[in-house]
């Protein structure tokens, strides 16, 4: 993986809030949505603003405590992840200065746990079912076989 590639999140197709340090993020293709919490929240963000892993790492050492390999190895984890999934796909170009975080005073960054991202399928029949999925570029309610439903 090319530590200067940056990363975008894959719209239309994926949709994320981030909501009280929670990203919830849904992939409408497959109908699974997603939670990344504490670190995986903050690493989502980071790449979600096309910065390249390298950075994203830096950002994260800079939050957290901890030995920059374990962040830098975690990080990449989640990025597999997070391709795997098709929530992030390649960008084209890629963001030069990350906008600052909010950072705790130094000392008391707490410590560094590997992201984890969470998958749920269990509403993926409802949200393929929505027909809001099957429509042309007029959008709602022609729909791309050009039959209204």
């Amino acid at each position: 993986m090319n530590s200067s590639q940056s990363f975008r999140i894959n719209h239309p197709a994926v949709i994320a809030e981030v909501i009280d340090g929670e990203a919830i993020i849904v992939n409408l293709d497959t109908g699974a949505y997603y939670s990344l919490r504490d670190s995986a929240c903050v690493a989502w963000e980071l790449f979600a603003q096309q910065l390249p892993i390298t950075t994203v790492a830096q950002e994260m050492g800079a939050r957290y405590a901890g030995a920059p390999a374990e962040i830098q190895a975690g990080i990449e984890m989640l990025l597999a992840d997070l391709l795997q999934e098709q929530l992030l796909v390649a960008a084209d170009e890629q963001q030069l200065a990350a906008p600052p975080l909010e950072r705790h005073g130094a000392g008391s960054r707490p410590p560094f746990q590997m992201p984890v991202i969470e998958r749920y399928t269990d509403m993926a029949d409802l949200l393929l079912l929505d027909p809001i999925h099957d429509v042309n570029a007029e959008g709602w309610p022609h729909s791309a076989s050009g039959a209204n439903g």
